[in-house]
């Protein structure tokens, strides 16, 4: 398997940008044990480091959006000016202060450049596991946090904290998604799913492409997200996180796909992907094909062209796809719009 690690001026720093779709879906972990086993050190260190800097980057995005729910919740119930700041800031600090993955990221080198390539792949798992564990509790603590603000002030309260994180999150994450190609939309597409969710089912970050004529076709089984929540965790055999009971909506809306039953923590993806962009720019940025089916796949979709995107993908989120459109970056939505 060749990888392909450089710069994407449009991303605006190095990624895997691998060729071959199954090398590209690969987990970056198993990919460095394979150049640890071969003896192509280079490669490995190369591997070892951006995994940890895959799984640092979602471990950010997750205690942001914990922060951001937090400051939500303090500034509705009432706090005074700059207390939702501070309070949430201070709820959140010691995931912020936590140096995840370096230690044992540097036992792995220490071993590979000693000759111990055993003992290197059994410090790249450990720094794995560093990561995996509070991205566990984080997804979990979102999912219930959302519950907490549909319980407290009805559903329109989901829609409203997820478009007060919106930019902080996934609009600073894509806000150049115009000037990628397709190839790259799907790079780091994968990475934040691969190494950041851990998703598949050894949890490593294991991902299935497909190429078709108009589109790419991504699937994670599980989602190492939402996908576990519902399913539970299949490396260690955890249930399926319970629900609360305002864990899932109970009324059809356009942010949810018009379907009841949807998960909190996954309502994200029809608004974030889905429902808020098809209002910016006429299209969804990447949709997908939510089931309630929790044993199912979880099927993602980037396409080549925007203009092509098919037509069942528009009508279940309350949009009417135009005729024809010129893709132009949307607009920055500032914490507070909605």
């Amino acid at each position: 398997m060749a990888i392909r690690y450089e710069f994407s001026p449009a991303i605006g720093r190095a990624l895997r940008l691998d060729d071959d779709l199954a090398t590209l879906g690969t987990s970056s972990q198993t990919l460095a044990e394979d150049a640890i086993r071969a003896g192509r050190d280079e490669e490995a260190v190369t591997l070892v480091n951006y995994f940890l800097r895959e799984m640092q980057i979602m471990h950010g995005i997750l205690t942001t959006w914990v922060q951001d729910i937090l400051r939500f919740i303090m500034e509705k119930s009432g706090s005074q000016p700059g207390m939702d700041t501070a309070g949430a800031e201070a709820i959140v600090r010691a995931f912020n202060a936590l140096e995840l993955g370096d230690a044992p990221r540097d036992r792995c080198l220490e071993a590979l450049h000693a000759g111990r390539r055993d003992e290197a792949i059994q410090w790249l798992d450990r720094m794995r596991l560093e990561i995996k564990n509070p991205h566990e509790i984080l997804v979990a603590w979102v999912q219930d946090l959302l519950s907490y603000c549909a319980a407290t002030w009805g559903e329109e309260s989901v829609l409203e904290t997820i478009l007060h994180t919106h930019q902080s999150i996934w609009g600073d994450r894509y806000a150049t998604w115009n000037q990628m190609t397709p190839h790259e939309k799907v790079a780091l597409t994968v990475e934040g799913m691969r190494g950041g969710h851990f998703s598949g089912a050894r949890r490593r970050g294991d991902v299935q492409i497909a190429e078709e004529d108009d589109r790419f076709v991504i699937s994670f089984d599980p989602c190492g997200s939402g996908g576990v929540l519902r399913r539970g965790d299949p490396e260690t055999g955890r249930a399926p996180h319970p629900l609360t009971e305002h864990g899932t909506n109970q009324e059809p809306h356009l942010w949810t796909w018009q379907k009841t039953g949807v998960h909190w923590y996954c309502s994200h993806c029809a608004i974030a992907m889905e429902w808020l962009p098809g209002r910016q720019r006429g299209h969804p940025l990447r949709p997908l094909d939510h089931t309630l089916d929790h044993n199912a796949p979880c099927v993602w979709y980037v396409y080549k062209d925007e203009k092509a995107t098919r037509e069942y993908h528009y009508p279940r989120t309350g949009l009417v796809k135009p005729e024809d459109i010129e893709i132009q970056p949307p607009p920055p939505l500032t914490k507070g719009e909605s």
